[in-house]
């Protein structure tokens, strides 16, 4: 519960929700990734107001479907490169939060709900990621998962790895 208010408090804090939003705009850009985000207006935000430059789009869910499977590899490793390397992740992707520009491109909207994502957890997502590709399903579930925080420690898994 604490959690939670904390993070509906933060995310009515705009200069937090400003702050996230030009950091995530600086990391995206060190990296090339295609995707839009809006330029602050510093000067014109504060605690409780936020400013941003204006994006025409259309929200990806009503995008034509052929734009919205041309978008899915985009969004896959946008937020991969979120998770595994920038180490922070835009944590409310719903479909208000994400649009289409009319060139194409996609575009990151709302960044008053962002998550750090410390070095242990994105080595172990990392892990995890390769182990499940690999086929490697007790690695997966006997350590992984332990690692991540969605098993205790002491569990035995014998009964959850797939025969």
């Amino acid at each position: 519960m604490e959690c939670f208010a904390q993070g509906s408090y933060m995310e009515l804090d705009y200069e937090h929700e400003a702050f996230n939003q030009i950091r995530f705009k600086t990391e995206f850009a060190k990296r090339k990734c295609k995707v839009v985000v809006p330029h602050v207006l510093e000067e014109f935000t504060s605690r409780r107001v936020i400013t941003s430059e204006w994006v025409n789009g259309t929200k990806l869910v009503d995008a034509p479907r052929e734009q919205i499977r041309q978008l899915i590899p985009v969004g896959v490793e946008l937020f991969l490169t979120q998770l595994l390397d920038i180490g922070a992740f835009h944590a409310d992707p719903h479909p208000a939060n994400l649009f289409v520009t009319p060139e194409g491109e996609l575009c990151l909207l709302d960044f008053g709900l962002c998550v750090d994502v410390d070095e242990c957890s994105r080595h172990a997502l990392v892990s995890a990621i390769v182990n499940l590709l690999s086929g490697d399903f007790d690695s997966l579930i006997g350590e992984d998962c332990k690692k991540l925080g969605f098993l205790p420690h002491d569990m035995d898994v014998t009964e959850l790895k797939p025969i």
